[in-house]
C-alpha cells in the first residue's frame, strides 16, 4: 500500500471523517478572493488578519520550503442536543464547535501519529489548526474532502460541516486526490436565514455582520443596531449550518461517538443566562479554561449574556441584570443597561434610575438614559 493509503486509513482509525491530498502549488483563486474581500474591508476588526497574511497563508511552502503535499483532513466536533431544557430558565446558545475541549489541542493531538508516521519515513512536516498561517478550506476544497458552501463552510459529502479542519505539509511526495465536482446548486437557504445579513452574496461573508465576529472577536461594546439580531447566541452561531439541507434533512451521518470522546463534554449547550452573568473571573477561569469560550473573557461572555436576555424579553431576568449592572466592567453595566430597557416594566425603570445617578462612565450613563426611554414614561397610579 502507498504511504498515502497509509495516511488517510490511519486517519480514519484517529476519527477524521475525511482526509485528502493535495499539492503544495499556491492556492492562487482563493488568494486572489480573499485579497479582494479584505481589500474591500469584509475581514475588517479582525486584529489578526491582513492582506500580508492572505499571501502568507497561500503558499503552502512558506514555512516548509521542502514540501510536496498537503494532506488535509475534517474531525467531528460534538452538536448541540436537539432536546430543549425545560425548566423555563431564559438559556443563551453557544456554537457547537466550541462545545468541547478546545479544538487545537484536540486536533494537534490526532495529527500527531500521523506526523510521526511521515516522519518515520523521513519527511519533514508542519502541521496547521486554524490559527496557523494556512488558508485550510481551499486546500481541504482542492484535496477533494469536501466542497466550499455559500455559507462558506466546507461541506463534506455524507458529514455536512460540522467539521474542524486542519492540515500536515510534509516533504512527501504523495499521490493527490481530485477536487469534488459538487456545488450547493440554486439553494441559498444560508443567506436568507442570516439574520444580519452578513452572508452578502453566495460563498461571501461580510465579517462586520456576522454574529461569531461580534459574540467572539469584537472586544468592545456591541453597536445597538446588531444587539436585537444576535438573538440568544452567547458565543458564535450556527444558524447557516442548521439550515443547510447537507445537515439538516438526513444527509449527515452522526458523528462518531468514540472520536467525539476526544473532547470531552466541558461546556454546556444552552447554559442558563443568569448563571453566566454571576460568574466572576475565577469561576470563568474554572467553567471555560479549557473550552474555545475561553477566547471571549469574561467581559464578553457577559456582555453577550447581558443581549440575549434583553432579547429574551423575561422580566423574572431583571434582578439578576440589576446585580450586573454593578459589576466592576464597564462593557458588562452598558449592555445590562440596554438589557434592561428592552425588557422594560417599572422594576427596570426603578434600577435604571438608581445606577444612572452613581455610573462613572459616561457611555454607559448614556445607555442608562436611552434604556429609560426605551421603558417608556412612568406610570403613577
Amino acid at each position: 500500500m502507498a504511504l498515502a493509503d497509509d495516511v488517510k486509513a490511519r486517519a480514519r482509525e484517529l476519527g477524521f471523517v475525511a482526509a485528502g491530498i493535495t499539492t503544495t502549488d499556491p492556492f492562487v483563486e482563493a488568494e486572489a478572493a480573499a485579497a479582494e474581500r479584505t481589500g474591500a474591508g469584509l475581514m475588517d476588526g479582525l486584529t489578526w488578519w491582513s492582506e500580508d497574511r492572505v499571501h502568507a497563508s497561500a503558499n503552502p511552502r512558506r514555512a516548509t520550503p521542502t514540501a510536496q503535499s498537503v494532506v488535509t483532513l475534517a474531525f467531528p466536533h460534538p452538536l448541540p442536543s436537539p432536546t430543549e431544557p425545560i425548566d423555563g430558565a431564559p438559556r443563551g446558545r453557544i456554537a457547537g464547535y466550541a462545545l468541547g475541549r478546545d479544538y487545537h489541542e484536540v486536533l494537534s493531538e490526532k495529527m500527531a501519529p500521523l506526523v510521526a508516521m511521515l516522519r518515520e519515513h523521513g519527511h519533514e512536516t508542519k502541521t496547521y489548526v486554524d490559527h496557523g498561517w494556512m488558508l485550510d478550506r481551499a486546500a481541504a476544497a482542492r484535496g477533494g474532502i469536501g466542497w466550499l458552501g455559500k455559507n462558506t463552510n466546507l461541506l463534506v459529502p455524507g458529514v455536512g460541516s460540522y467539521v474542524l479542519l486542519s492540515e500536515i505539509v510534509t516533504a512527501a511526495a504523495l499521490d493527490t486526490d481530485r477536487p469534488l465536482k459538487k456545488n450547493c446548486g440554486r439553494c441559498d437557504a444560508c443567506v436568507r436565514v442570516c439574520p444580519t445579513g452578513a452572508l452578502v452574496a453566495p460563498g461571501v461573508l461580510d465579517n462586520r455582520r456576522c454574529i461569531s465576529f461580534w459574540t467572539i472577536e469584537h472586544r468592545g461594546v456591541i453597536p445597538a443596531e446588531i444587539r436585537p439580531l444576535i438573538g440568544d447566541w452567547v458565543f458564535g452561531c450556527d444558524l447557516c449550518q442548521e439550515i443547510c439541507p447537507i445537515n439538516a434533512y438526513g444527509h449527515r451521518a452522526d458523528p462518531d461517538p468514540v472520536a467525539l470522546t476526544a473532547f470531552r463534554s466541558v461546556v454546556e449547550p444552552r447554559p442558563v443566562l443568569e448563571d453566566l452573568l454571576r460568574l466572576d473571573e475565577d469561576a470563568f477561569r474554572l467553567r471555560f479554561r479549557q473550552s474555545a469560550v475561553w477566547r471571549t473573557r469574561r467581559s464578553g461572555l457577559l456582555r453577550n449574556a447581558c443581549i440575549a436576555l434583553g432579547n429574551t424579553g423575561d422580566r423574572g431576568s431583571v434582578p439578576a441584570l440589576a446585580e450586573a449592572q454593578q459589576d466592576h466592567d464597564p462593557l458588562i453595566r452598558g449592555h445590562a443597561a440596554w438589557a434592561l430597557g428592552r425588557i422594560g416594566g417599572s422594576a427596570a425603570r426603578r434600577h435604571l434610575e438608581v445606577s444612572i445617578s452613581g455610573e462613572p462612565e459616561p457611555w454607559v450613563r448614556d445607555e442608562c438614559e436611552s434604556a429609560l426611554l426605551e421603558c417608556g414614561p412612568l406610570v403613577v397610579r
